[in-house]
């Protein structure tokens, strides 16, 4: 793709990028940083990038870092947890509610990406399944698939924890 084609389609491409951003729970600011990020990439593979392919290839980079920020967001050391614990002089049920919490957070971030956020968008966000399906690009057979997938797959852990 020459400069001058992806001078072109790049503001276009950004505003997509941002709407890909905000349909992930994402804020203004940090919708505008993934889409300057993935902008930054696409600039420097421009040269091998065909023109036909650029919308869906930002789109699924857009998708990818949305994921990646989401994930890196989640994780809280066990060992900060139980310092402020300590720290604030909460009780033991207190710390054993915080260690149930990161076991759980491990758990989810053990699921498969696809399974974590067609998880974490029902739950969490609680988004339909065609709307699910609208942010992830899969069909809505595919949201009840992965959704049934990642409870069960939480629930047997659970299960096992609790022998």
């Amino acid at each position: 793709m020459e400069q001058r084609d992806f001078e072109q389609k790049a503001p276009a491409l950004r505003k997509q990028m941002i709407a890909v951003a905000h349909r992930f729970g994402f804020d203004d600011d940090s919708a505008q940083d993934i889409a300057q990020d993935v902008m930054l990439r696409l600039w420097t593979l421009r040269s091998e990038i065909q023109s036909q392919t650029i919308e869906a290839l930002a789109y699924v980079a857009t998708r990818n870092c949305c994921i990646s920020t989401l994930r890196k967001q989640k994780t809280v050391p066990l060992d900060s947890l139980a310092e402020n614990a300590l720290a604030n002089n909460q009780t033991e049920h207190a710390i054993y509610d915080n260690e149930n919490n990161k076991w759980l957070a491990e758990r989810l971030q053990a699921l498969p990406s696809t399974q974590f956020e067609v998880l974490r968008l029902r739950q969490v966000e609680s988004r339909s399944a065609k709307e699910i399906a609208a942010i992830l690009g899969i069909t809505i057979d595919a949201v009840y698939t992965s959704l049934s997938r990642a409870r069960k797959t939480l629930y047997e852990q659970i299960k096992q924890r609790q022998r």
